[in-house]
């Protein structure tokens, strides 16, 4: 059986998969309780157990080889001998969320541990949207979750924060970077003197194509509409078709070792901010030519 034709198997088992991580309790007679659960306001960032993001890998199989065409570049080898021996930050550009499921699938998929993803917090307030950041292991984002999370697992952030709607308001905004993840490493640190901790820059691009969003930042439909309700800053609604398949390059940047003496003063932690914001806009930048490369290549399959 070749590759795609057991993914497809494999798929239709998914639904029943997916309905188990999301209804863990995996009585019939407690379904009403748990759907009520699942749709409701309520907060909730307790993350599942291991084997409901186990689930989800037949979906992200499908997204990755087949729907988006993921093809990942750069530094791979350095990326993938680090990750066996150590646990990493990674940081990334911001698009829609697809990129953390897809950078966690590709840890998963080749034995190299789990990856913990930090989100906005009031993101596991949202209905249905909430269970699947919790099975897909997700943690509120802060410094002291990210300290905890990286003695045990890889961690991931987008340094861009919220900010990053701005890229669907205005295409190709450059972001300022918040320094939370070197805050995380800092503070890592210095429980663990003399080690130092290895930040991976992914620069990526395509993600951001395959969803179109309608943008509601207005200050006063925020403070009276939005924030009362969802506690978010601005509200995005999705334009058709909703999630549309583009294709997608992943351009892995080269492992950088922070050690302690980099991030004692609130100067050289800005100073280093504003290089791995540096490394990710040339990584993205490189991985969007590469990008345009393959698509000319699969639409002239005959020239050599």
């Amino acid at each position: 059986m070749n590759s795609l034709a057991h993914t497809l198997e494999e798929l239709l088992k998914a639904p029943r998969k997916t309905l188990e991580s999301l209804l863990p309790m995996g009585s019939i007679g407690e379904i009403p309780q748990q759907l009520k659960k699942i749709f409701s306001f309520d907060y909730e960032d307790k993350p599942l157990e291991e084997k409901f993001f186990a689930a989800h890998r037949h979906w992200l199989k499908l997204l990755h080889d087949y729907y988006f065409r993921v093809e990942h570049a750069g530094h791979l080898a350095e990326v993938t001998e680090l990750a066996k021996r150590e646990k990493v930050i990674l940081i990334s550009n911001h698009a829609n969320t697809l990129e953390a499921a897809l950078i966690c699938y590709y840890f998963y998929s080749r034995h190299l541990g789990l990856v913990r993803t930090l989100v906005y917090k009031e993101a596991f307030r949202l209905p249905l949207v909430r269970e699947f950041f919790r099975s897909g292991q997700c943690i509120p984002i802060s410094v002291a979750a990210g300290k905890e999370a990286l003695k045990k697992d890889h961690i991931l952030l987008f340094p861009e924060g919220m900010d990053f709607i701005k890229h669907y308001i205005k295409r190709d905004y450059v972001v300022k970077f918040h320094k939370g993840f070197l805050n995380i490493a800092k503070e890592y640190l210095q429980e663990n003197p003399g080690k130092k901790v290895h930040i991976v820059p992914v620069g990526h691009d395509g993600i951001d194509y395959t969803i179109k969003f309608w943008v509601i930042n207005h200050p006063f439909l925020v403070e009276k509409f939005i924030k009362p309700f969802l506690h978010y800053p601005y509200l995005v609604i999705p334009k058709a078709p909703l999630v549309f398949p583009s294709k997608a390059i992943f351009n892995w940047g080269r492992p950088r070792a922070v050690g302690l003496e980099e991030l004692k003063s609130e100067k050289s932690l800005i100073k280093l901010t504003h290089e791995f914001r540096g490394d990710i806009v040339r990584l993205r930048h490189r991985a969007r030519q590469l990008r345009k490369l393959s698509k000319q290549t699969e639409s002239s399959p005959g020239e050599v």
